[in-house]
């Protein structure tokens, strides 16, 4: 879901009030900016989630039960561009992670 709006219009605070009421959902904000990188996104995912070994792999889920995490990213523009490309580490590591439904690991190469 993207919010639009002028600074101060309320956006992130609409959001987080309509989502801490529901009770299975744990909400992360992530405020990005130009040192914002897929480590710390990463940090972020081993703080609140753990991995699980399943028939099919291993998973990444949240660490309270039956609940979903939601990541807030908020000012998703402001990571440095890394190349003449104009690619951003941290924007391609979530897309990697939407379009292909995980990452991999270079830790334990899973």
């Amino acid at each position: 879901m993207v919010l639009c709006g002028p600074p101060g219009s309320g956006k992130t605070m609409t959001l987080f009030f309509a989502l801490h009421a529901l009770p299975d959902f744990e909400v992360v904000g992530l405020n990005f900016s130009s040192a914002t990188t897929p480590e710390l996104l990463l940090k972020m995912f081993d703080h609140y989630c753990e991995y699980k070994r399943t028939p099919n792999g291993v998973v990444m889920a949240p660490a309270q039960l039956r609940k979903r995490l939601v990541l807030f990213c908020d000012k998703i523009n402001l990571p440095d561009l890394i190349n003449k490309y104009g690619t951003q580490r941290v924007i391609s590591f979530l897309c990697q992670v939407v379009e292909h439904g995980g990452f991999y690991s270079t830790s334990d190469h899973t």
